[in-house]
């Protein structure tokens, strides 16, 4: 049987995924800066408030540092802007966050300066100013704040607030990479794999890629299944290949999912395991994946890992025809038409006949012809029938048919 496999073209769109500004998680600022800056004559007060934060008691935390905030304690005064900034323990309000912020980062704070950088980027309590957030976070990023480094690299890489500078975005992005910033990581394996605005460097790419994916990001693990897979940058190597997408796919990723079945389904890199494909695959579908809901309703139909089932193949082809597929409204529209796993019903056949004809699918043209030949859901009407006729003969003659293979095949 043969496959069906998603297009190549469909990778590049998830650079835009990764494209995205850097904000820290409140409970790891919170033990960063207490590691950091605790003073030791608050010490115990400040401790009551962690406490009582630990608890989820952030009303309590915040009586207790508070009146530490007034008296100076950086820690604290950071902790009442990022309480203020969240909305835990008190209603939100981004200008008591900045005012707070502020405090924490003239003394040195880098994850002050660099909250205060991202509410001035986003105009949250403040009017927005790009400069103004450059300022701050390369105040951060000089102190070797990850996070920092990377939204200075991205900032310079898109044009946001700036004007495009390649040479600053990879200065900033390597620094956040040294410091196992995966996102950094990948996009500095962006630029160099694009070639648009630096030198196309396909060690560099490799290089960052692996490091990014050992860092636990999804899409450098997939990129990187992908290079092993095609020996682009590296020998081709399948077992590998599967190693990074088998990675990528157990984080979620849906065509690291659909990948890893089409291996398992032909025994690509794996031992060949149709009970895992169909793992996989159900996994990608439940995402939307339509080929992995179309190859789904094939195995059913095909009894591989398994048990055969025409109305649960019917009931994975709709899901896709519901999508638009047109081989999925087409393989639908057969079982429809023969009873096969649905109760019989040649008017629904002829509907579904019709979506994917009407997309240029050569056999569900063809069919369509048949069914107004012998007058099968819809009235006799030979001259209708020729004219789908010629559609279908029209169709396969196109280079773009996609419907060379036999009825029962995979995508």
């Amino acid at each position: 049987m043969e496959m069906r496999i998603i297009p190549t073209g469909i990778l590049p769109s998830l650079v835009v995924q990764m494209k995205k500004f850097f904000r820290v998680p409140i409970a790891s600022i919170v033990l960063i800066i207490l590691a950091l800056f605790a003073v030791p004559v608050f010490a115990d007060d400040f401790q009551e408030g962690m406490d009582a934060a630990n608890r989820g008691d952030f009303e309590k935390a915040f009586d207790v540092w508070e009146p530490l905030a007034k008296r100076g304690n950086a820690l604290a005064q950071f902790n009442l802007g990022l309480m203020y900034d969240k909305g835990e323990g008190v209603k939100r309000n981004y200008k008591m966050a900045v005012k707070w912020y502020k405090l924490a980062a003239k003394q040195g704070v880098s994850s002050a300066q660099f909250n205060l950088g991202w509410l001035y980027s986003k105009g949250k309590g403040v009017r927005q100013s790009f400069k103004r957030a450059i300022m701050w976070y390369v105040r951060a990023a000089k102190q070797n704040n990850p996070a920092a480094q990377f939204n200075l690299g991205l900032m310079y890489d898109i044009g946001e607030g700036v004007t495009p500078d390649y040479k600053r975005a990879i200065k900033w992005y390597r620094l956040a990479a040294k410091q196992n910033n995966a996102q950094a990581q990948f996009n500095l394996a962006q630029l160099y794999e694009s070639g648009e605005r630096v030198a196309q460097d396909l060690k560099k790419v490799v290089k960052w890629y692996k490091l990014a994916a050992e860092n636990g990001n999804t899409l450098a693990q997939l990129k990187l299944g992908a290079m092993f897979e095609k020996g682009k940058g590296v020998a081709k190597n399948h077992k590998k290949a599967a190693k990074w997408y088998k990675l990528a796919a157990g984080q979620g990723n849906e065509i690291a999912q659909f990948t890893l079945a089409y291996m398992y389904s032909r025994g690509i890199g794996v031992k060949r395991s149709y009970s895992e494909a169909v793992k996989w695959y159900r996994l990608s579908a439940g995402q939307g994946n339509v080929i992995a809901q179309f190859n789904l309703g094939v195995f059913y139909i095909a009894g591989k890992g398994v048990r055969q089932s025409y109305s649960k193949a019917a009931g994975w082809f709709r899901l896709a025809a519901k999508q638009g597929d047109a081989e999925a409204q087409f393989r639908l529209g057969m079982l429809y038409e023969d009873g096969d796993g649905v109760e019989k019903d040649p008017e629904k056949a002829v509907r579904l006949y019709r979506f994917a004809a009407d997309q240029g699918h050569a056999m569900a043209q063809g069919n369509l012809g048949w069914m107004y030949i012998n007058g099968n859901g819809v009235e006799e009407d030979l001259d209708e029938a020729a004219k789908w006729y010629r559609r279908s003969e029209q169709s396969s003659k196109t280079k773009h048919n996609r419907n060379g293979g036999p009825i029962s095949s995979l995508r």
